[in-house]
This record gives C-alpha cells, structure tokens and sequence, in this order.
C-alpha cells in the first residue's frame, strides 16, 4: 500500500474563478442556479475537485453558436 498517497487539489471559488477568468460572484451566481460543477461543502467553505471541474467543463463545452451554460441548464 503507497504511504504518501498523492491527494487532488481542491480549489476554492476564487481558485475556481480565476482558473475560468470569470468573478467570484459570477461562480456562486452560476451554483446558486444549479449550474455548475459541484462543490463540497467544509464546514463553511465550498471547494471544488480539480478533476470534477474539468469534467464539468468538458460536458459543458460548447458547440459553434451554442452558450456552454445554457447547455448545461439544458442537459440537467
């Protein structure tokens, strides 16, 4: 058994907005619609796991003149 397991980065929402280069507000705004990638909850902080985020964004990838979100909202 690996006695130094390598651990996934969690990000939190201001690592999650600068890494979409979109505000803070804008990713709780996106969480509060239920369209978003989704978090876990820590006692009070929300963080997200890396591979949950990238995953999110490859479903939500847009195709030409499709809104990525609003393809999301769609498929949910």
């Amino acid at each position: 058994m690996d006695e130094n397991p390598v651990r996934e980065r969690l990000l939190s929402v201001a690592d999650v907005a600068d890494y979409l280069g979109v505000s803070v507000r804008t990713v709780w705004g996106l969480r509060a619609e239920g369209n978003f990638a989704p978090g876990t909850r820590i006692g009070r902080r929300v963080v997200w796991r890396e591979t949950v985020l990238t995953e999110w964004l490859d479903k939500a990838t847009e195709a030409p003149g499709e809104s990525a979100v609003y393809k999301f909202r769609s498929a949910g």
